[in-house]
């Protein structure tokens, strides 16, 4: 199997389980690795990028960093279940 083939079957596993809201914060963690790993890969040994170029490798990094720190959203099956945590801040 080619692995730009086995690396977008992963990416769209993954991307099923954060639609779903599933283990949000494991599958955004794998999806930051991978967008980052194939961008090395595509950049050492000079193949053609999984997307279209470097800058959208690290947007999806972006996006899945900020998801892994965010969390899951309240209807997310995590919220779900094990709860939708909420941050409050106390005034100052």
């Amino acid at each position: 199997m080619d692995t730009t083939i086995a690396i977008r079957l992963v990416l769209t596993g993954t991307a099923t389980l954060l639609i779903l809201g599933v283990l949000t914060s494991f599958v955004s963690a794998a999806v930051a690795a991978i967008a980052l790993g194939a961008a090395g890969w595509s950049l050492c040994a000079g193949a053609p990028f999984l997307f279209d170029s470097l800058r959208v490798h690290v947007l999806a990094t972006g996006i899945a960093a900020a998801l892994l720190l965010v969390g899951p959203g309240a209807y997310s099956v995590d919220a779900r279940l094990f709860g939708w945590r909420e941050l409050r801040m106390p005034d100052p």
